[in-house]
C-alpha cells in the first residue's frame, strides 16, 4: 500500500510518498501557487497524486491532506483559514475536489492533527496512551492521541491549544484569529516578535537589539543566537515563552490528564532556552498528580506533518479494509 501525505502551508506544500513499512519513496516541497486560484492549486496536487498512481499501478494509493485552520474532517471541508490567500475559497471542499481529479477520496484533517499522528507513529513508535502534540510556528496548533487513537472531537477542531486563553480577553495581545489573550499571541512567532521588539525598546544596547537591527527580516533563530551569547534580553524572551507555554500545557493536562507532550515546529528548536521555565510552571501546579509522570519531548523531524499525513492515510485505509472483511 502507498500513502500520499499532503501538508498544505501558506507558503509551501510538502508532499510525501511512503509505504506501510515507513519507507519514503518521494518527498517534494512546492510553492503554494495562488496565481491560478483554488481550482488550479488543487489540480496541481491532483496531478501529483495521479503520477503516483501511475508509478505504483499494482498497489492501492491512499491520500491524507493536512490543512491549516478549521477543518470538517467528516466531509473533508476546510471551513476557515486566515493564512491561505485564495480569494475564491469559502468552505473549501478539498476532499470532493481531489476526488474529481484523482478518483481517490482523501482523508482531510487539520495539519497539526496529522502531525500528531506522525509523532505518535514515527517518533514515539505508538508508545504512550494519551499524547498532546503542540506545533510551534507562526501559529500554534495541537493534535491529540486519546486512548491510542487520533482524536478530532465532535467537529474536527479538537486540540486547538493555540487559541485557549491565558490573558484578559479585552486587554490581552491580539491574535491572528481576531481574539485577544490566546496562547498563540504569546508563543507563536508573531507573538515572540512582538515581545522581542518590546525587549529591544527597553534594552537598545543589547546583543539582541544589535542582531535584529542587522537583518532585513525577523528570524526566530536570531533570538537564539543572542541567547547563546548570554544576552539577558534574549534569555528573558525565551524564559517568558516557556512560562506562557507552560500555562497552556498545564491547562490541557489538567483537563485531559495526558501522559506525553511533544513539541514540534520551528520555535521548538529553542527548547533548551525555554524548557526550564516551562517545567517550573508544571512543577508549581497545586494539583500534582497529572504532572508526576508527564513526559515533555521535542520532535526533531521538520517534516512530521507530511510524514504524519502519509502514515495516517495508510492507517485509515488498513482500518477500512479490516472493517470490510
Amino acid at each position: 500500500m502507498i500513502g500520499v501525505g499532503v501538508d498544505i502551508g501558506g507558503t509551501f506544500v510538502k508532499l510525501f510518498v511512503m509505504n506501510e513499512h515507513g519507507e519514503i519513496f518521494r518527498k517534494e516541497k512546492i510553492e503554494t501557487d495562488y496565481s491560478k486560484g483554488a481550482n488550479g492549486f488543487i489540480a496541481q496536487i491532483g496531478d501529483f497524486i495521479n503520477s503516483i498512481q501511475k508509478e505504483f499501478p499494482g498497489q492501492r494509493v491512499a491520500v491524507a491532506v493536512g490543512a491549516p485552520g478549521d477543518v470538517d474532517n467528516q466531509r473533508g471541508i476546510l471551513r476557515y483559514n486566515p493564512n491561505l490567500k485564495f480569494k475564491d475559497v469559502a468552505d473549501w471542499p478539498l476532499a470532493d475536489m481531489l476526488k474529481k481529479h484523482t478518483g481517490i477520496t482523501p482523508c482531510v484533517a487539520n495539519d497539526a492533527t496529522l502531525a500528531a499522528w506522525g509523532v505518535y507513529e514515527a517518533d514515539l513508535k505508538r508508545q504512550g496512551t494519551n499524547v498532546l502534540v503542540v506545533t510551534l510556528g507562526t501559529g500554534v496548533g495541537g493534535g491529540m492521541i486519546i486512548n491510542k487513537e487520533l482524536y478530532q472531537g465532535s467537529n474536527g477542531t479538537a486540540g486547538e491549544i493555540g487559541h485557549t486563553k491565558i490573558a484578559d480577553l479585552a486587554s490581552g495581545p491580539l491574535c491572528g484569529c481576531g481574539a485577544r489573550g490566546c496562547l498563540e499571541a504569546f508563543v507563536g512567532t508573531i507573538g515572540i516578535k512582538r515581545r522581542v521588539m518590546e525587549a529591544i525598546a527597553a534594552h537598545p544596547q543589547s546583543e539582541l537589539a544589535k542582531l535584529v537591527h542587522a537583518q532585513k527580516d525577523f528570524k526566530i533563530e536570531t533570538v537564539s543566537r543572542a541567547a547563546e551569547k548570554g544576552c539577558p534580553a534574549a534569555l528573558k524572551v525565551w524564559e517568558d515563552t516557556g512560562y506562557y507555554l507552560g500555562i497552556g500545557i498545564a491547562n490541557f493536562t489538567l483537563i485531559l490528564d495526558m501522559d506525553t507532550v511533544v513539541l514540534t515546529g520551528g520555535v521548538s528548536g529553542a527548547a533548551k532556552f525555554f524548557m526550564p521555565a516551562l517545567k517550573r510552571v508544571l512543577e508549581n501546579q497545586q494539583i500534582k498528580t497529572p504532572f508526576k509522570r508527564l513526559k515533555i519531548l521535542v520532535s526533531q523531524n521538520p517534516n512530521i506533518g507530511g510524514v504524519g499525513a502519509a502514515m495516517y492515510a495508510i492507517y485509515r485505509a488498513q482500518q477500512e479494509h479490516v472493517l470490510c472483511k
